[in-house]
């Protein structure tokens, strides 16, 4: 049998038979406990129990403020000096630090980066013909060992290299690069080096038909963890125009201007229930408008065609190739379908025809 514990109901009856004279014996028969627990139970409850010593406490509470108001007055005491003269106190900078040319420089260099800050991510593009194809192809995540469909990858890369008048703009995303969270790295099959080697290898398939590429969160956390850039890197080598998380094309058809507009996410206007939503808002809060507005990041296809001033103009959501992944199992999101939005535009007149997928643009390009 195990130890037994004493209730407190059982001390109340040890503490008034000891009171009353009883010994151990009985006191142990009563509660059917043997004369040895009652004895050490006794000493337990009768043992001095040392009184904290009061005056200490006080004291040392008393010690903790006496300094802190000591404290105080001596720097209300030296703030007083400072104020009227009779301290020097030591400049904080060398002296031969100066705050008005150091102020200039600030402001001549921030004149230069508020114009480099909005033409962040301008890029014109000319063509001499047309009509021309842009498919707009997001959030590939890349990642030998995943649920991304590689097959289909290559067929649309392909589909677009050998359509004379079809390009594409990379809307973010291109590799997984789980290196900003440590459990994802863990559980990846691949590395993100291999990931970036099959990523440039991917574009190679392209051609010359990629127009644009900005980077999406997972492409950017090589930049914001080891500062570099990588994704920069790759599109300079391959020649192809890059930006930072946005871009916006001013595209020219033979005469015939468009605006697009390409960005990977937004932190405002997102709804669950309307995909485009957050597209058209940005339309109408954001620093442009714009012909063809198109977000990724979501693996969610959607493509909505709306009227503002007369004109009609289209909002995009490209799906993934990235069928699904344990983050999208975990979290309940469904399964991915691989659409690239393509847009037709027409010279000599403003025709935009949008289409959910490429597959579907083609279709309709070659019965042109």
């Amino acid at each position: 049998m195990g130890r037994r514990f004493w209730t407190d109901e059982e001390e109340r009856i040890l503490l008034d038979m000891r009171k009353a004279g009883a010994n151990r014996h009985e006191i142990g028969a009563r509660l059917g406990r043997s004369p040895s627990s009652v004895d050490n139970k006794l000493k337990v409850i009768e043992a001095p129990r040392p009184i904290p010593p009061e005056s200490q406490v006080v004291e040392f509470e008393n010690a903790a403020l006496q300094y802190e108001v000591v404290d105080l007055e001596e720097r209300i005491d030296h703030y007083k000096k400072v104020a009227s003269g009779e301290v020097e106190v030591e400049p904080v900078w060398q002296d031969d630090w100066d705050g008005g040319n150091e102020w200039d420089k600030a402001e001549q260099r921030a004149k230069k980066d508020i114009v480099k800050a909005k033409n962040h991510g301008r890029f014109n593009i000319r063509f001499n013909s047309g009509p021309i194809a842009i498919s707009c192809i997001s959030d590939q995540h890349i990642a030998p060992g995943t649920a991304c469909d590689f097959k289909r990858m290559r067929e649309d890369a392909e589909l677009i290299r050998e359509t004379p008048g079809f390009y594409a703009v990379f809307v973010g995303d291109g590799v997984d690069n789980h290196i900003k969270h440590r459990s994802a790295m863990i559980g990846s099959k691949s590395s993100p080096d291999d990931q970036w080697k099959l990523f440039d290898h991917y574009l190679t398939i392209f051609g010359d038909k990629i127009l644009t590429i900005i980077s999406g969160n997972h492409d950017y956390w090589t930049k914001q963890i080891g500062g570099v850039d990588f994704l920069a890197k790759v599109a300079a080598q391959h020649k192809i125009c890059y930006a930072p998380a946005e871009a916006k094309l001013k595209i020219d058809v033979a005469g015939q201007n468009y605006d697009m507009l390409i960005r990977h996410q937004t932190g405002r206007f997102n709804s669950s229930l309307n995909q485009t939503h957050a597209v058209k808002r940005h339309y109408e809060f954001g620093d442009e408008t714009f012909d063809i507005g198109v977000i990724g990041h979501h693996h969610t296809a959607a493509l909505e065609m709306f009227l503002k001033h007369g004109l009609k103009r289209y909002a995009a959501r490209p799906g993934s190739y990235q069928i699904t992944s344990p983050y999208a199992h975990q979290y309940g999101y469904g399964h991915s379908i691989p659409t690239c939005p393509t847009f037709i535009l027409f010279p000599d007149e403003r025709r935009i025809v949008g289409f959910d997928d490429v597959r579907d643009a083609l279709w309709a390009w070659d019965r042109k």
